[in-house]
């Protein structure tokens, strides 16, 4: 009787053993497995967010074309006479991001330089590792800078791979193949450009993908002053804006004490190119009543006259709002109508029109799926 009793505890003993171990077992494989899918769940969820925020270049550049617009077909285009714009570089930590970048620039038939030879793979997962690591984020230092105009979109944000550049091709033209079994998977990865076209895309580092911006329809206000005459000595008072105007003929005399102010802007390039051979010009100064802003000088050509250069259009200062997120920004206009000097060089004939544009407005960031 006791000996049956016994047995029969042990096996009850035993069998609960058994099933405590297999619920533990279950519970561990059940949290590991929940895990698991969770974290492939989250990855790929970032990796395409990632893949729809960024608009991939169809052929390779090493330029981060920062403030430029962008066309849905030929991508960055860029204004020669634009100011450039001041930026800033951030190394990514993001490891989706990160890779995401490094399969773009070997899609792109880019190669680390990284490594025996320069190539890609060279050394195995170190050197992709490398290249990984060398992952820029370039932004302007302020969005304010970008020459935003409605309903056209700009290049904000570049990624950039600083470890990679443009494979080497031994003929005169560049082919650049989009690499089979890449994420990007677009055949539009494949260009061809001569050699001369390629000067101004080769060199190390790789510009692999861009984010865009456009202005807010919705939010955009603008308030214009309308054209105000322009007179010789006078001051022109833009008192909301707290912006005063003057005008006024300079008369040049190397090396005496009558030359041209510094940090000049002109109202066209030829203009500044001709600036050495003028004898007198006519300068617009614009000057602000707050201690923040700087004074800007803007001259036309007044004599020898050039023609086409009577005009000036341009941003006279802009600044983000961190209240609104708003960009605030004032552009003056102006438009010499009539001008002359004398042979004495003196003002003969002088009528101009200046104008004062205030603009506020956010920001909205444009996914390739919009245009």
């Amino acid at each position: 009787m006791g000996n049956r009793t016994y047995k029969t505890t042990t096996s009850l003993i035993t069998n609960c053993m058994i099933t405590m171990l297999l619920m533990v077992a279950m519970v561990f494989m059940g949290c590991v497995s929940t895990s698991g899918t969770a974290m492939e769940s989250h990855r790929k969820g970032i990796e395409g967010v990632t893949e729809k925020e960024y608009f991939i270049p169809k052929k390779p550049v090493d330029r981060h074309c920062i403030g430029c617009a962008w066309s849905k077909q030929f991508g960055p285009v860029e204004d020669p006479s634009a100011e450039d714009i001041r930026i800033k570089k951030e190394k990514s930590f993001n490891n989706v991001q990160q890779d995401f970048a490094y399969n773009l620039g070997v899609g792109l038939g880019g190669q680390s330089i990284i490594g025996p030879g320069g190539q890609v793979g060279a050394s195995g997962g170190s050197v992709k590792k490398a290249a990984m690591e060398g992952v820029e984020i370039i932004t302007p230092v302020s969005l304010a800078d970008i020459p935003f105009e409605l309903k056209i979109p700009y290049i904000t944000e570049a990624l950039r791979l600083a470890n990679f550049k443009m494979k080497e091709e031994k003929s005169s033209k560049a082919g650049i193949q989009a690499a089979a079994g890449t994420k990007i998977g677009t055949a539009s990865a494949l260009a061809e450009a001569g050699s001369q076209a390629r000067r101004g895309t080769e060199g190390e580092g790789l510009v692999v993908a861009y984010k865009l911006h456009m202005i807010d329809p919705k939010s955009y206000s603008v308030q214009d002053s309308g054209n105000i005459a322009l007179e010789l000595d006078k001051v022109v008072d833009f008192s909301k804006a707290r912006l005063f105007a003057k005008a006024r003929l300079q008369r040049i005399e190397p090396g005496a004490s009558k030359s041209l102010p510094r940090n000049l802007l002109w109202s066209c390039d030829r203009a500044d190119a001709a600036s050495r051979d003028m004898v007198a010009t006519w300068i617009v100064e614009l000057k602000s009543t707050d201690p923040k802003r700087k004074s800007l000088t803007i001259a036309f050509p007044g004599f020898p006259k050039i023609e086409d250069c009577q005009n000036f259009s341009g941003v006279v200062y802009s600044r983000l709002d961190p209240l609104t997120d708003k960009i605030i920004r004032q552009k003056i206009n102006i438009a010499i109508i009539d001008a002359e000097v004398s042979d004495t060089l003196q003002p003969n004939k002088w009528e101009a029109r200046i104008s004062l544009v205030d603009e506020s407005f956010n920001i909205k960031q444009i996914m390739p799926d919009d245009l």
